[in-house]
């Protein structure tokens, strides 16, 4: 990272759970895995050792999840499916991981601390028993006024365990969460400065000048609002993000059902615009070859899919198959999006190369309302 951040105010950076939680705890892409651009820089990543625990409590629970949807898959494959038990073991084992959640978690959580350079701070070594008291007592934040405030003293613990460690150091911290209590508490904290999106604590980074440079060229250029290659590979980026794309199908009907041959289609997206009417961009790293943009985008999609009914015998057990229907279904979704461009930023940006774009997010859940075979089809043979 460049030498001048060492001016900078903030020395230091921290990120909540929740924002690890949202970003799908994906340390090795998208936004998170830009994290590694403070090792051996003069900006601290810090984590507190009450979110390391958070995080490894979350992270465990979706493996967990993750470990019985593969057992109940497998188990239905082989007692409705009836495939061969030897391949029923092949998959199981394809598809297992060795070691409890709790070391698998703690496994990605180290790898992640050691590719960013992150120091994990432990609360014992930072947090006054008394002063805790004393913040819990008085109602302070991110203690609120409510009946759950016991709940908030992971909050409170990571906060002042932040707090004292940069008081320490003589350090600013930007900590990047949506969380109202951690926003409360820094409003009257001497060092910890809050952010909720992790692109803008991101440019907070950046070389101020170059920043202002490049924000004020795209803004004026209108590089993203008009017709050019950058806009067009963004379009290109989500068209392809959406093939193959693991979908979650709901919907409600009156008859037993199931369904295939799922098509998503796209329809089109609009970019997250500021305050100014212009793009919401932010600068997320720059280096001497490249820049890494993030920009936030609605899009609408159309989703197809074939349904096939079925009603229970009561008598044999059985399921016996009824009338099918294709239904059709539009939704929206939102999704930050990741441009790397390379090239002389002080000229047009035609002359800019798209490096890659990275779409990070997908709808993955849609709902087709009510539906019913399409009795019209019934006696089509």
């Amino acid at each position: 990272m460049d030498k001048t951040l060492i001016e900078l105010d903030f020395g230091a950076i921290s990120i909540d759970n929740s924002t690890f939680k949202s970003d799908g705890y994906r340390f090795d892409e998208g936004i998170l895995a830009q994290l590694v651009q403070f090792k051996d820089s003069p900006v601290k990543l810090v984590q507190t050792d009450i979110v390391h625990n958070e995080a490894i409590k979350h992270i465990g629970q979706e493996l967990e999840q993750a470990r019985s949807s593969i057992f109940k898959a497998i188990r239905s494959a082989d007692k409705q499916l009836k495939i061969a038990e030897k391949i029923i073991e092949q998959a199981s084992n394809l598809l297992s991981i060795e070691g409890s959640e709790f070391e698998i978690a703690e496994s990605r959580l180290n790898k992640f601390y050691e590719s960013t350079g992150c120091l994990k701070l432990e609360a014992k070594n930072h947090v006054d028993i008394e002063e805790l008291m004393q913040t819990y007592f008085s109602t302070e934040a991110p203690f609120e006024k409510s009946a759950n405030k016991k709940n908030e003293f992971p909050d409170a613990i990571a906060l002042l365990t932040l707090e004292n460690w940069a008081e320490e150091n003589d350090i600013n911290i930007i900590a990047v969460s949506q969380d109202k209590g951690w926003s409360n508490y820094a409003k009257s904290s001497n060092r910890i400065t809050i952010i909720n999106s992790l692109a803008q604590a991101f440019e907070k980074f950046q070389p101020h000048n170059k920043v202002s440079v490049i924000i004020k060229k795209i803004r004026e250029d209108a590089l993203l609002q008009s017709n050019n290659h950058v806009l067009d590979s963004i379009q290109d980026s989500i068209c392809n993000s959406l093939y193959d794309e693991m979908i979650d199908v709901e919907a409600n009907s009156a008859f037993h059902y199931d369904w295939d041959d799922l098509l998503v289609s796209y329809i089109s997206h609009e970019l997250e615009l500021n305050r100014d009417g212009l793009v919401d961009v932010h600068v997320v790293s720059i280096d001497t070859e490249c820049i890494l943009l993030s920009v936030k985008a609605s899009v609408e999609i159309q989703i197809e899919a074939s349904f096939n009914f079925y009603v229970k015998d009561s008598i044999d057990k059985d399921y016996i198959g009824l009338s099918s229907n294709y239904c059709i279904t539009s939704d929206e979704y939102e999704t930050d999006i990741l441009v790397t461009l390379a090239g002389n930023f002080s000229e047009d940006f035609e002359g800019l190369e798209v490096c890659n774009v990275e779409v990070l997010d997908s709808i993955g859940r849609v709902d087709f309302g009510f539906i019913e075979p399409d009795w019209g089809n019934e006696y089509d043979e």
